[in-house]
């Protein structure tokens, strides 16, 4: 018993440090707009991806940002590409990389038989970070935001 309980704790020390020591790359601010929606009314997920100072984007294997599941909200798709999302590209020092300016902005509706409250949207994004001495790393990095939702009041018609 004293061994398996051993072995629990060295594990779990090892997958927090697995997980602690990936870098992040980006900064990744998400928000809900409005932060309060009404059931089977519609919101807008805005996403900011801002990279480090030392590194570039590459517009090129993948640019992907997938959504998690959830069941309280619709989406129209569950994962965007670069080139869906219209991000331009620009080339320096013989890098072609992605000009991430622009806010990205996902609607969705919350269904109307979801749960009152809170909601949590999360997903990741996979990205190739390209260093100032021309090495490449393809990484992910997630991301979350919370919003609430409160009861549609409006009558339905007969």
């Amino acid at each position: 018993m004293k061994k398996i309980f051993s072995f629990l704790i060295a594990l779990f020390v090892f997958v927090n440090f697995i997980n602690s020591s990936q870098e992040d790359y980006l900064k990744i601010i998400s928000t809900v707009s409005p932060k309060i929606i009404r059931q089977s009314e519609e919101g807008i997920l805005k996403i900011k991806i801002i990279p480090r100072d030392d590194i570039k984007i590459s517009s090129h294997p993948e640019f992907i940002i997938t959504l998690n599941e959830n069941n309280d909200l619709i989406f129209s798709k569950v994962f965007f590409t670069a080139s869906e999302l219209n991000f331009q590209t620009k080339q320096e020092d013989n890098i072609v990389s992605l000009d991430l300016k622009k806010e990205i902005e996902i609607p969705f509706k919350i269904k109307e038989e979801s749960l009152i409250g809170k909601h949590k949207i999360s997903g990741e994004i996979v990205f190739t970070a390209v260093f100032k001495d021309h090495w490449s790393l393809k990484t992910y990095q997630t991301f979350f935001t919370v919003f609430s939702s409160k009861k549609n009041y409006k009558k339905k018609k007969r």
